[in-house]
């Protein structure tokens, strides 16, 4: 039962509230609220910490999710739209992808 505590453990997620801008393709330049860094984590970590920001931020702010998860990635889009969000970009860097959404549509 230890492999399974460590498997949902995992890397520790950080939520930071650094605001920062930043140049989205087809979007233009975006003020970013808040950053959220599931690098290591495994679904349904990076769907659930989503619903969290759009449910704490304000009408629309803009978080960043960061996710080296190819699943958690090709589900969020989808995700937001049910939580009346905007996805506005998916960029892939180094690390992995960072995925820009807007509280509200």
């Amino acid at each position: 039962m230890s492999w399974l505590k460590n498997f949902w453990r995992g890397r520790k997620v950080s939520i930071t509230q650094d605001r920062h801008w930043v140049e989205l393709p087809g979007v233009g330049m975006v003020q970013v609220a808040r950053s959220v860094d599931c690098l290591g984590a495994v679904c349904p970590r990076p769907q659930l910490l989503t619903m969290q920001m759009v449910e704490e931020l304000a009408e629309g702010e803009v978080f960043e999710l960061i996710s080296d998860n190819p699943t958690s990635v090709e589900t969020i889009p989808s995700l937001v739209m049910v939580l009346c969000s905007s996805h506005l970009a998916t960029v892939r860097d180094a690390e992995g992808w960072r995925i820009y959404i807007r509280k509200g549509m």
